[in-house]
């Protein structure tokens, strides 16, 4: 059971107000906003994959999304679709019977999986010979589209769902502080990313959890304090206590990736003039900084 999460770091008062910025961003949102996102928070309690239900390692999982996260970034698609195509492999891996036992076979389903988001989500879709291409020709045609139609099967052709990425746009609006914040933007963007590989963060917290758990987390990073405030909570619908445990979760996989410091989750937000090279801001954070989790 987690208790309590706590930071020691020595806290810099910054020269910018962070209520008053708040509520100007809050100008950005209309009523439309807010009756959307009433309803992406009523329709991500309704379907969940569920971890307990998985027929593959945890850690082949791992290795198949920061994989797939690769293929995203070089083909240039949008954020919405990786979110989307992690969504829709991990609500497969959920409901499937039987085992998958080769990263080959969940590769084929990974990119079955994009090839789904992509329809759904980006203006030109990625066609099949595009996925036979990412796949170094692995797979045939045949197999990528049979895989396609099982995966649809499986979740009742429903595809409608929101991931994390659509509350972290509505909550990357709030948080900034200047429109030329790229820095807090890319960070709150590479934990969000990087909880994609945790299975127990995708799975055992929703959506809009995470999505929040990001802000707080690249707060401390960027040391943008107080960590949360109430037009925060405000926002996003969480006090600070709702998201200790999704928070010390998020970190010690932070921990552990900046410490390998290989995956291709730290590597594309290592980008100095893309990405503004948070992955590394963060990792030498983690270095100099205590951080201490209660459990």
């Amino acid at each position: 059971m987690m208790n309590m999460f706590c930071f020691h770091s020595n806290p810099k008062v910054s020269n910018l107000h962070d209520s008053e910025k708040l509520i100007s961003n809050k100008r950005k949102f209309s009523d439309y906003d807010d009756d959307l996102c009433k309803f992406y928070h009523i329709e991500e309690s309704q379907i969940r994959a569920n971890s307990k239900g998985f027929k593959v390692d945890f850690l082949m999982r791992k290795t198949a999304v920061d994989w797939l996260i690769q293929t995203h970034y070089k083909q240039k698609l949008k954020p919405a679709t990786l979110y989307l195509c992690v969504n829709i492999l991990d609500r497969f891996l959920s409901k499937i019977e039987f085992e998958v036992t080769t990263m080959d076979k969940l590769k084929l389903m990974g990119l079955s999986s994009l090839l789904l988001a992509s329809k759904y989500e980006q203006r030109s879709a990625v066609g099949v010979y595009d996925i036979e291409y990412m796949a170094d020709y692995i797979y045939k045609p045949e197999e990528i589209c049979q895989m396609e139609k099982l995966i649809l099967q499986e979740l009742g052709w429903n595809l409608t769902v929101p991931t994390p990425y659509v509350f972290l746009i509505r909550n990357i609006r709030a948080c900034l502080l200047s429109d030329e914040d790229k820095i807090m933007e890319n960070m709150v963007l590479f934990l969000s990313e990087l909880s994609l590989t945790n299975h127990s963060i995708v799975c055992d917290y929703k959506p809009s959890l995470i999505a929040a758990c990001s802000v707080y987390c690249a707060r401390f990073f960027v040391e943008r304090h107080p960590f949360w405030s109430n037009d925060l909570m405000m926002c996003t619908g969480y006090s600070e206590e709702k998201l200790l445990s999704c928070a010390s979760v998020m970190m010690e996989s932070c921990i552990q990736i900046c410490g390998d410091g290989y995956t291709e989750v730290f590597k594309k937000f290592s980008s100095l003039y893309y990405q503004s090279r948070v992955s590394c801001i963060a990792q030498k954070l983690l270095e100099v900084q205590e951080i201490r989790i209660n459990m």
